[in-house]
């Protein structure tokens, strides 16, 4: 179970997209972390708190994303929109999540 929170970022196209979750996601919270399985493909990912955020927030477009983390943690606006991008990019390369313009 790989922990997500920064990874691959996504293509400048999608930066004003609206990001949804798949509906073939499970959810289990375990406190301190929240994990997701892909009912489709059998595999299982654990988000940090700042995953969590983030996770929790959707369907929103990156920059919302963004705003969410700074309210929640003490980060200046342009190291959340990094994470966010990092964290989308490799939700997306899960297929956990999608996005449409």
């Amino acid at each position: 179970q790989p922990t997500v929170c920064c990874g691959r970022g996504v293509t400048p196209a999608s930066l004003i997209a609206m990001w949804t979750k798949v509906a073939d996601v499970l959810e289990t919270d375990l406190g301190d972390e929240l994990v997701l399985m892909h009912a489709g493909l059998s595999e299982m990912f654990t988000l940090n708190s700042a995953g969590r955020v983030i996770w929790q927030a959707l369907p929103a477009r990156e920059a919302q994303l963004a705003q969410a983390l700074t309210q929640v943690f003490e980060v200046d606006d342009e190291t959340a929109a990094q994470d966010v991008r990092a964290l989308l990019g490799e939700l997306a390369a899960r297929s956990l999540i999608t996005h449409a313009p």
